[in-house]
């Protein structure tokens, strides 16, 4: 299966350490290791080894180049990051739209995903270089923070790798027969404590029947369901024991003036 192990991010002119630092630790999340920095100016790595966090063997393996052309010059593809407009920018995609194609490259190759400076990003000399650009789309203000530009695109490479298995869940949906006990001790528990008259008690458990319809309901589920019944019904057990009469319903709560209308 194809990983992000061929996946180079580039940063070109980069002015603070802090970025780095985080850039790193989005690719530590994503499975990228290869970090390259181009002409970086006057970084502080105090900072920088702050904000990696957990993922400062990526920071003390990066590369550091003179010019993006030597940074990129054994990749088959090298993807730009651009927010800016122009007549040769107009080709640009977003990172979802990218990634099945570079990550088919990056399963023969190496490739690179640049990204120019905080301040005023690639130049058109480096965009030359790019042989795809993207653009991360927004509702508005295009300009985004280094390394949530960077997260963004790899976010999407990891996505289209299919690596990602999300969790099972362990217990099996209940059957019928144990949703059907569930229902039976809630409908005894809800009537032991005053919720309902047994004149109404089908029609209420029809909306208790469409609560616990809404999502899937595991065994597990049902099982701990069924103990808050049981746990409801020995309640009202002590309660008739102490009292000598089943429990009341509650007094209904005044409504605020909001609710009233007032």
């Amino acid at each position: 299966m194809i990983g992000l192990d061929t996946v180079r991010v580039v940063l070109v002119g980069t002015l603070y350490g802090g970025n780095v630092g985080s850039v790193c630790r989005a690719m530590a999340n994503m499975g990228c290791c290869d970090l390259a920095l181009v002409a970086p100016q006057n970084l502080d790595m105090d900072e920088a080894r702050m904000m990696a966090c957990h993922a400062t063997d990526i920071l003390d393996s990066r590369s550091v180049f003179d010019t993006l052309a030597d940074a990129v010059q054994d990749c088959s593809l090298v993807v730009g990051s651009t927010a800016r407009e122009g007549l040769y920018r107009q080709h640009v995609q977003s990172p979802r739209e990218w990634a099945p194609r570079i990550v088919e490259a990056a399963g023969a190759g190496r490739v690179a995903l640049v990204f120019g400076r905080e301040d005023n990003g690639l130049n058109n000399e480096e965009i030359g270089l790019c042989s795809h650009l993207v653009r991360i789309p927004t509702a508005g203000y295009r300009s985004l923070n280094l390394a949530q530009s960077v997260m963004i695109c790899l976010y999407e490479l990891f996505v289209a790798t299919g690596r990602y298995e999300p969790p099972a869940e362990k217990s099996i949906e209940a059957p019928s027969g144990v949703r059907e006990r569930m229902f039976t001790m809630w409908r005894e528990s809800l009537l032991a404590v005053g919720f309902m008259q047994a004149d109404k008690a089908d029609h209420m458990m029809l909306g208790v029947r469409r609560i616990f319809s809404r999502g899937r309901l595991t065994e597990d589920d049902a099982r701990i369901l069924m103990g808050v019944a049981r746990q409801m019904n020995w309640l009202a057990g002590e309660w008739r024991t102490l009292t000598g009469e089943p429990p009341g319903r509650m007094p209904a709560v005044p409504a605020t003036p909001n609710e009233s209308g007032d």
